[in-house]
């Protein structure tokens, strides 16, 4: 059984022409709003206005939204309709755990399955340039980290998991769009992305396992504690 692996937010950029179906259409532009905080945290979804922007009827938008809220971007109240979903530390802290469950095991199988065209791509891919204090320049390097860790993943070879960390990541990216979690030195991750490929290259995959899961647990104790800083709560309101 194969898995078709879907496009990443984090490589598309915002549609410029409708897809064949139009709820596929919506939900793209407004998951990409919610992941880009365009539409920030806990903003009211009114639905009038959205049919508006984006001209489509309530159906295709009600279907996005269902999408959505099963993604837990969104969430539905009785009476008061769809919100943004909230960033909360609780939240963030699931997503670190999912992330260290999962892309620790997927390095370990890149390390036995990548090609050496592949791994030639990572070590493209491992160094991440930024500008400190300039906000594209860091937007731009939170992506490029995304990119890394998803082609890492890819050199597993396993749609499956390739679409679970795709979708962790895009929802990691959250924060950056509100200025939280600026990374001050950037050769820290780019030394630790070489080093995941350095033991890819050695195909040994234990030490893949390990330096994954070392520098997904310290670049989440940091964005938390810049969560904290931030005075993001630890759930939602």
């Amino acid at each position: 059984m194969s898995t078709a692996v879907r496009p990443s937010l984090i490589e598309i950029t915002p549609h410029t022409s409708r897809p064949a179906a139009l709820p596929d259409h919506v939900y793209a532009v407004l998951k990409q709003k919610i992941l880009s905080c365009t539409l920030p945290p806990n903003q009211r979804l009114i639905e009038k206005i959205l049919c508006a922007e984006l001209r489509v009827s309530r159906t295709p938008l009600r279907e996005a939204l269902n999408r959505l809220s099963h993604e837990e971007l969104v969430s539905f109240q009785p009476h008061a309709g769809y919100r943004v979903a909230a960033i909360t530390i609780a939240g963030f802290r699931n997503l670190i755990e999912l992330r260290a469950i999962i892309e620790p095991s997927a390095c370990a199988l890149a390390a036995a399955r990548a090609t050496a065209t592949e791994i030639t791509e990572l070590r493209a891919l491992a160094t991440l340039d930024y500008v400190p204090n300039d906000e594209q320049s860091f937007v731009k390097y939170c992506r490029a980290n995304s990119r890394f860790h998803l082609a890492v993943v890819r050199c597993a070879h396993n749609p499956m998991l390739e679409n679970l960390v795709m979708s962790a990541l895009d929802m990691y990216q959250r924060p950056t769009y509100l200025r939280i979690g600026r990374q001050m030195d950037p050769s820290n991750p780019s030394e630790k992305h070489h080093g995941i490929v350095d033991a890819i290259e050695r195909h040994d995959a234990e030490a893949a396992r390990q330096a994954m899961a070392k520098h997904i647990f310290g670049g989440g104790e940091r964005i938390i504690a810049a969560l904290k800083a931030a005075d993001i709560p630890e759930h939602a309101r």
